[in-house]
């Protein structure tokens, strides 16, 4: 799947847990499902169509997790990419579709928000002994990355 996004959001030894936009169509997320509930050492542990999301686990005993792994990007690529597996013109699926761009993006900002509050906590802890202003600089910047972080979530804060 050269050139794409994959489809397989973590993995560790035992565990895939698959996650793409496409998956939240009700007709592409029914077929990718029957395909993986199809496949012999993977079975299906967990899905939400909403998010697109299939929890896929196996035994690592029986099955490699490079081979898990080849298997399901494998099955999911004609199921998310039709047109790579048979051309058609006259593909039904809009450009905005196919590029999930702005979800990985907001991932991106919001694992950097993250990763700036707990550094900027650890900061403003280390600044107690320095001083009164370089702990309050550090605090400031730990709020800044918290606004990112709650602005990024706003949706599901409020469910």
């Amino acid at each position: 799947m050269t050139g794409r996004t994959s489809p397989i959001a973590s993995a560790v030894p035992g565990r895939i847990r698959v996650r793409h936009p496409l998956l939240r169509r009700t007709d592409r997320f029914q077929e990718a499902l029957g395909r993986l509930e199809a496949l012999d050492a993977i079975r299906v542990s967990g899905s939400n169509p909403a998010v697109g999301s299939v929890l896929l686990s196996y035994d690592p005993a029986a099955v490699t997790p490079d081979d898990a792994r080849s298997q399901v990007e494998a099955l999911l690529s004609a199921v998310l990419h039709p047109a790579a597996a048979s051309p058609v013109p006259d593909d039904p699926v809009s450009a905005a579709e196919v590029k999930p761009a702005a979800p990985e993006r907001k991932w991106r900002i919001n694992r950097a928000a993250k990763i700036g509050m707990m550094g900027s906590m650890a900061a403003t802890l280390a600044a107690l002994g320095v001083g009164k202003r370089v702990h309050a600089g550090f605090g400031t910047l730990f709020v800044a990355f918290m606004l990112v972080h709650m602005t990024v979530q706003r949706k599901r804060l409020f469910q």
